[in-house]
């Protein structure tokens, strides 16, 4: 019986640093929806409900990721410090601190990796690279919502969620229990780094930009690349590895765009 409130209080705290990434978007998302109210007038809903309703769906989806991440990562020896420590595990592991340097490097060097990938793939995009460059100064609250909702949700969308449930169904079909093979790993870090690039589809059509192919590609190719170092990390270290690149690589894109 003491399995099932340590199994609720895991998800209660993975699911409280989602409502915390998606609570550091509001700084972003409110301005836009006060634009739509404001050109429906009162014919349309008011800002707070349409505030509330743009947070349900990101919520149920982080629910979703948090509980297939607490229900499949165990028996894959896919690990949580934070999930570990929520469940009560009597004796944790004190493996994050010597993660820190490679989360901390791997993030350095995927943003830099990014940028120079993205110096080369700018010129075929013509006025719409001018939008898409990375390196552009940003308030500093909106590298506060990146570090927060790129970090913790996105990792626990894509990582702790997808990425574990593409092993776990790739292994059920290979009929290979326990800690993913190799190739059932590295088929789960490119299938959830695609999706997770996708994903990010959306926010260009949010800038007004067609979907043209060099777009799609740019697009496509540096999530990716961002999300494979993000899986090998999830896969060989531990979620919190994987989160802390995704936040280091948004903190050194924000202090290169102070400096060039």
């Amino acid at each position: 019986m003491a399995a099932q409130p340590r199994s609720w209080r895991t998800f209660g705290v993975l699911f409280g640093m989602g409502v915390l990434g998606n609570l550091g978007l509001l700084p972003i998302l409110v301005p836009q929806l006060r634009q739509i109210t404001e050109h429906a007038g009162t014919a349309g809903p008011s800002l707070p409900v349409l505030v509330v309703a743009s947070l349900i769906q990101p919520l149920l989806l982080v629910g979703l990721a948090v509980a297939t991440g607490i229900r499949l990562a165990p028996p894959l020896n896919l690990r949580s410090h934070i999930a570990a420590w929520a469940g009560g595990e009597p004796q944790p592991e004190p493996r994050f601190r010597s993660q820190v340097r490679i989360a901390v490097g791997l993030g350095i060097l995927a943003a830099l990796g990014i940028v120079a990938l993205d110096h080369f793939l700018l010129p075929s995009l013509g006025e719409a690279g001018k939008n898409l460059r990375i390196l552009q100064k940003q308030p500093v609250w909106s590298t506060i919502a990146a570090v927060l909702y790129g970090g913790m949700n996105e990792e626990l969308l894509m990582r702790w969620g997808l990425a574990t449930f593409f092993a776990w169904g790739i292994g059920k079909i290979r009929r290979a229990p326990g800690s993913p093979t190799t190739g059932v790993m590295w088929t789960a870090i490119l299938l959830s780094a695609l999706v997770f690039a996708a994903g990010h589809l959306p926010a260009v059509m949010a800038l007004g930009l067609p979907l043209s192919g060099p777009v799609i590609a740019r697009t496509l190719v540096l999530n990716a690349f961002a999300g494979v170092i993000f899986g090998w990390l999830y896969f060989r270290r531990s979620l919190e590895s994987a989160m802390l690149a995704h936040a280091t690589v948004h903190v050194t894109w924000a202090v290169l765009s102070h400096l060039v």
